[in-house]
């Protein structure tokens, strides 16, 4: 799931980064492309039935206007009321930049809010840390959920989740749950970070025991009071797309998709999440090959007709969730080429940007 930081940890040319995204989405395509019959998937996507599609559209900007209001709880500690209309116009903001330049999202969506709201910078990227880590536990636990409910068709698709998988991703969330709990302390915070980069390269340290020091400090700002805020919170986001996700499979008429159920499309949520942890331009690839997949080899829908809905679902989010984000943008007085500068001024920051996006804009 941290493929995006060690990515670019590794990877300090802009243009070998760029260029490695770029053979990294082409390569993602053409796997969900291959051997596609795309006559028939041009003729499922022209049958398809709008309202679903629209409202399943409506209902993911939803679940965006719940992550702002969640967002708002984890800045409370920086200031006691914050503007929802502007946490929104930030997140999609963001996740529009995020379409266009992979994680460049993760520093424009706290520079608005910090801009607009007058707060910190260095606070409203450990907020966005806080927001992350708390989106990979959900992940995780979707991840175990998806397993224990479909564990044999899963695995026969995905052969690396089979054998003790499930009993390893569940340790590994308890874990996390665990850790979260110790970064309550300042004192086990130094601690465990001393432990646990002791046997890394100095400055993979560096970069780990910052991003851990922002994340403790983001959870010991946080009021106990905003804490089963914060859980709901994520859980309503993550129901959000779950809903969304199902609400679009009403489009396509085949029988094998309207017999998908609400407990199927969390699965495919799942496939989504992981999808989106991949630094393609908002999933471009990854979300195509990946939901494909799980809805030909793990539900027998006819191939055309999964890679109608991929198409359909990831062209319609990216297209609305670019718009909206870049009108935003320039409301903000910004530019397009501001924001690339936001970036790579922010390059040396220890910040929130690789931390792994399950769901942006999926």
């Amino acid at each position: 799931m941290f493929i995006p930081w060690v990515w670019k940890e590794r990877v300090k040319s802009p243009i070998l980064n760029y260029l490695l995204i770029a053979l990294a989405t082409v390569g993602l395509l053409y796997l969900a492309f291959h051997g596609q019959d795309l006559s028939k998937a041009w003729e499922a996507i022209g049958s398809a039935r709008p309202l679903p599609l629209l409202f399943g559209i409506l209902i993911m900007f939803a679940s965006h206007g719940v992550r702002a209001m969640r967002w708002q709880i984890v800045l409370r500690p920086l200031k006691r009321k914050t503007s929802l209309w502007a946490a929104f116009k930030a997140t999609i903001a963001g996740y529009g930049m995020n379409n266009l330049i992979p994680r460049s999202g993760e520093i424009l969506r706290p520079y608005m809010m910090s801009r607009r709201e007058s707060i910190p910078l260095a606070g409203t990227l450990a907020s966005v840390v806080v927001e992350r880590l708390t989106d990979v536990l959900a992940l995780a636990a979707l991840i175990v959920f998806s397993l224990l409910s479909f564990e044999r068709r899963v695995t026969t698709v995905f052969p690396m989740f089979s054998g003790d998988a499930i009993v390893i991703l569940a340790v590994i969330l308890a874990v996390l749950g665990g850790f979260i709990l110790m970064f309550f302390s300042e004192q086990r915070t130094e601690q465990f970070l001393k432990l646990l980069t002791r046997p890394l390269p100095k400055g993979m340290a560096l970069k780990i025991s910052q991003i851990g020091r922002d994340f403790s400090t983001g959870l010991r700002g946080l009021e106990r009071s905003s804490i089963l805020p914060l859980v709901i919170g994520t859980a309503g986001i993550w129901m959000l797309y779950g809903i969304s996700m199902y609400v679009s499979l009403q489009a396509f008429p085949e029988r094998s998709m309207a017999a998908l159920t609400l407990r199927d499309a969390f699965l495919l949520l799942t496939l989504s999440g992981i999808a989106f942890t991949i630094p393609t331009p908002g999933g471009t690839g990854s979300y195509h090959a990946l939901i494909t997949t799980g809805l030909s080899a793990i539900f027998g829908v006819a191939p055309s007709t999964a890679l109608a809905y991929a198409v359909a679902t990831h062209a319609l989010s990216y297209i609305a969730t670019t718009l909206f984000g870049l009108l935003f943008l320039v409301r903000e007085g910004l530019s397009f080429s501001s924001a690339r500068q936001i970036k790579t001024s922010s390059e040396e920051l220890p910040s929130a940007a690789y931390i792994p996006q399950p769901s942006d804009g999926g």
